[in-house]
């Protein structure tokens, strides 16, 4: 038992196995957890209900969760306290940086977008169109400094000839960040939806 609960920093073979696990929690992918974690990476301590809140959950899996991520070595909670830090392991796993942007700049950034994105779905010669496009993380909590914006984008592909699929995404979402260092534009998923965040699109999609 002591080797199982023993905090160590995830290896190449152990995140793998925390992705696994919390998969298999009710509700929630390993990767809307660890997006809540990166999150945090600004706040010195956080509580269960944070958790809860951010990630629409129940406060008994939010419970269930913490307890697992305890025994990864990615939480600790403050001794004779209800507050919880996310460890050094946590900040890794979860891809968290040094918030050090600031938050004005990602805003504009965000608005930029959300004009190329507008651009792109009124052009009928465009080879994909965006359905869905929505941004989340520490810029929505109001610090000063920030992590780089995650952007969740849904992609609908025109009625045209191309190169292979998944080549041809991955090209247009890079094109379509202009390789800003403040987003990180990635395919989107449905919990993106389900925690904080601001909808991009506006305006019709032309056909």
């Amino acid at each position: 038992m002591a080797k199982t609960i023993r905090r160590r920093k995830p290896s190449a073979a152990q995140s793998p196995d925390a992705v696994s696990r919390l998969d298999a929690l009710p509700s929630i992918p390993a990767s809307a957890v660890f997006s809540f974690l990166k999150d945090s990476r600004g706040a010195l301590t956080w509580t269960a209900r944070d958790l809860a809140d951010a990630l629409r959950l129940s406060e008994q899996d939010a419970n269930k969760i913490l307890t697992l991520l305890q025994l990864q070595g990615y939480v600790q909670q403050k001794a004779e306290s209800q507050e919880w830090l996310t460890t050094a392991s946590g900040e890794m796993v979860s891809g968290s940086t040094v918030p050090r942007l600031s938050r004005e700049k990602v805003e504009e950034a965000l608005v930029t977008l959300a004009d190329r994105i507008a651009a792109n779905n009124r052009d009928p010669g465009r080879e994909f169109k965006i359905s869905k496009a929505v941004a989340y993380g520490d810029f929505l909590s109001g610090r000063r400094k920030v992590q780089p914006a995650e952007v969740g984008i849904e992609l609908r592909r025109s009625n045209r000839a191309g190169e292979p699929e998944q080549a041809t995404e991955l090209t247009f979402l890079k094109q379509l960040g202009s390789k800003s260092r403040l987003l990180d534009i990635r395919s989107y998923e449905t919990w993106m939806s389900r925690r904080p965040h601001r909808d991009l699109l506006v305006g019709p999609i032309t056909a």
